[in-house]
């Protein structure tokens, strides 16, 4: 199996296993005590301001101390519900038990019937833990009571309050809770119906409570200074007053979030949240399983789409990001929705997927590894395995895979940078992947200068079809030619690397250089050598008058020959080699040039001025004929062209390290316009040619093809009073050097 199939089945398995787990969590409840550990976290963080027009009368240790112990008479607690009536309380839920009948319950009656909205609580009646009826207020009170209500609370496995049924009662749920009856009365409106009839203790109307925060967020006021008339009548007038025991033992209290089991909330305190919730709309709704479901299996697939995208860090990062996006959604949802989505299924994913798919995902890659260091150690590429350990083995084998592939990568560099030709590798948005320094110099750019942004500053041929500035990745390899930013010809061949492509370039000026010489010689041959042969059969054939075709003939055929000359000369120039190089002394040579051309100086009435530098020998390493020749050519040219009876001055000296040979003359010069070509093949002067002057226009550049093989140059100056100065430089050497 290819191990990008290995992948992807690994992954599929990972993620059908994390989505199982998933469904089962959330479906079944297993991570129902973490749930609720987080629901009351996420209730803590989203705590409200309580509700101002909630007072609870607290039955507490300062009022016991001045009561008296309890249970008070229930006169005492008729002079409350009076001291309420006066302060104009709203409506008043009496959380005290009151099943017995007493001698002061006709007081009492009588205050609750002056008051008239006043709730009275409903208990269960138990007998050996089982429920056997209901627990009611006595029959005075009960009758004088605007309502009653049932105080059971609900407890979660773990001990802890959070909810209440809205209607509770035997054999059908009659009674609201103690909250719920208290709100209708505030209201005005008429308490609820009952409900789900049926054999035993029925109740309906399920309701999560959302705490408004920890014991003591609700306004409390002490039910002795209530009773001595030292709370102001402000305080409670139109509130919804709720009275019930807060002292440590006499209270029922029971374990809530944000409290638990060290700091448990009076009964009291949590039927004021209920109140509170029921006033505001607020309560808490808890998603079915099947959504909790849903939604653990969606945060499972997108995790996972995520992982087998990303690499490890940042897969690290994203499955951060999703438990993040769990616990926040969760939050947001108690916060502002009012719904509880149960996180725990989700988050068990998130914990469990980044592990276990970087777990399978490095079996996949090691098995992997394993095949091709094993495949390395068959080609004998890598020395066999070694120790007992197998990380330890494995180990060894990568530090020898990894120095094998930096030896192999040196290589492939160093042979890129020594390539003669240019090698530009782009990636596929165009930018520079790697270039030799021979590309830099093809296309005339310093080292370290903005390559892929030069290159699209080229003309491109359309057959490459430009965009962008450059050439589109090729499906098969090109050839084209174009030119760089200074004019070099080069020859181009572009091919596809991966998502890129590379160009090789190869510089063409040689090539060039070659066409135009052989184009420049069959142009010699068909028309400089062809005419004189052409005129001696001319002469031949049909000799004019008094015309003696000898010496006409000879004239024609030496100038052919020292036209053929002259081109052998030059062919010898090109083709010479140092092999053939030995010590010279320049002196030697300006004498042979000077006797090849005394002849032709002494018809033109020039005379040579020789500086030679004194009796020292300037040597020089090599070819005699050659040198001698190409001095003789800028003595031929002095003397042709500066003017008959005048002086050429020659002169040798030492420049640094080299020897310069100078050779000038007095004519007229060259016009400006006419010096750049004085180098070039079959070059000649205007002025020359309609003077009818001898030559081919190759001699100069014999000259500067001698000077270019023996690692000189050949130069030229003006100087201001007229005539031309060559100078022929030449690298110096020494008797000892071989």
């Amino acid at each position: 199996m290819q191990p990008a199939q290995r992948i992807r089945l690994e992954w599929a398995l990972v993620s059908g296993v994390l989505a199982l787990l998933a469904l089962a969590c959330a479906l079944q409840g297993w991570l129902w005590r973490f749930d609720l550990q987080l629901h009351d976290i996420a209730l803590s963080r989203a705590e409200h301001p309580a509700d101002p027009q909630i007072v609870i009368v607290a039955i507490d240790d300062a009022s016991l101390a001045e009561l008296g112990r309890w249970p008070w008479p229930r006169s005492l607690h008729a002079t409350l519900v009076d001291r309420l009536s006066a302060a104009g309380a709203a409506a008043v839920a009496l959380d005290i038990i009151f099943s017995e009948a007493a001698a002061e319950d006709a007081q009492l009656a009588a205050a609750l019937r002056r008051h008239a909205r006043v709730v009275l609580p409903v208990l269960q009646l138990e007998h050996d833990e089982i429920i056997v009826g209901e627990n009611l207020p006595a029959p005075a009170l009960r009758a004088a009571a605007a309502a009653l209500g049932h105080i059971q609370m609900e407890f979660d496995p773990d001990g802890l309050a959070r909810s209440v049924y809205l209607q509770e009662g035997w054999q059908r749920a009659a009674h609201p809770q103690l909250a719920l009856a208290l709100d209708h009365l505030s209201r005005g409106e008429a308490q609820p119906a009952p409900l789900n009839p049926g054999p035993g203790w029925r109740r309906s109307g399920w309701l999560r409570i959302p705490f408004a925060g920890p014991p003591g967020s609700f306004a409390r006021v002490s039910y002795a200074d209530v009773i001595a008339g030292r709370v102001p009548a402000e305080r409670l007038r139109d509130k919804l007053v709720l009275v019930g025991a807060t002292a440590p033992g006499l209270t029922d209290s029971v374990p809530v979030p944000g409290s638990g089991f060290s700091r448990p909330m009076p009964g009291v305190e949590v039927h004021a949240n209920v109140l509170a919730a029921l006033r505001a709309g607020s309560g808490i709704a808890l998603l079915p399983p099947w959504l909790n479901a849903a939604f653990a299996l969606c945060v499972s697939l997108g995790l996972m789409l995520g992982l087998r995208r990303s690499s490890a860090r940042s897969g690290l990062l994203w499955t951060l990001a999703m438990l993040l996006g769990v616990l926040l959604a969760s939050w947001l949802g108690l916060r502002h929705l009012g719904f509880w989505l149960a996180p725990g299924a989700a988050l068990l994913v998130c914990l469990l997927a980044y592990p276990l798919w970087s777990w399978r995902r490095l079996e996949a890659t090691q098995r992997y590894m394993d095949g091709e260091l094993q495949a390395l150690q068959r080609d004998s590429l890598l020395p066999p395995e070694s120790g007992p350990d197998p990380f330890q083995q494995r180990l060894t084998l990568l530090r020898s895979a990894a120095a094998l592939g930096r030896e192999a990568h040196a290589l492939v560099e160093a042979v890129i940078a020594h390539l003669p030709v240019g090698v530009i590798a782009l990636h596929g948005d165009g930018s520079l992947r790697l270039a030799n320094p021979a590309a830099y110099s093809l296309l005339d750019l310093p080292a370290g200068a903005d390559l892929a942004a030069a290159l699209r500053q080229l003309r491109w041929p359309a057959s490459l079809q430009p965009q962008a500035g450059l050439p589109a990745r090729p499906a098969e390899p090109l050839e084209a030619e174009l030119q760089s930013g200074a004019g070099r010809p080069l020859l181009l061949r572009l091919a596809a690397l991966g998502e890129g492509w590379v160009l090789g370039l190869a510089d063409l000026s040689h090539v060039e250089e070659a066409r135009q010489a052989r184009e420049d010689t069959l142009r010699f041959v068909t028309h400089d050598l062809r005419a004189p042969l052409a005129s001696i059969i001319s002469l031949i054939d049909t000799p004019p008058d008094n015309f003696e075709p000898l010496p006409a003939i000879r004239g024609i055929s030496e100038r052919a020959l020292d036209l053929i000359d002259e081109l052998f000369r030059l062919s010898r120039a090109e083709a010479v080699s140092e092999e053939s190089f030995e010590l010279t002394d320049l002196q030697a040579v300006i004498v042979d040039a000077c006797e090849l051309c005394w002849s032709q100086a002494r018809a033109a009435r020039v005379a040579f001025q020789v500086d030679a530098g004194g009796d020292a020998e300037a040597l020089v390493r090599g070819h005699h004929e050659l040198l001698y020749r190409a001095v003789a050519n800028l003595l031929s040219n002095a003397i042709k062209y500066g003017g008959p009876e005048r002086t050429v001055e020659i002169s040798l000296r030492a420049e640094g390290a080299h020897w310069q040979l100078a050779v000038r003359d007095h004519g007229p010069g060259i016009p400006e316009a006419q010096r750049g070509r004085l180098f070039e093949r079959f070059a000649r002067l205007p002025d020359a040619v309609r003077r009818g002057l001898p030559g081919s226009g190759l001699g100069l550049l014999m000259v500067r093809t001698v000077a270019t093989r023996h690692g000189g140059r050949v130069s030229a100056e003006f100087p201001a009073d007229g005539g031309c100065r060559f100078i022929l430089e030449l690298p110096q050497t020494h008797q000892d050097l071989p």
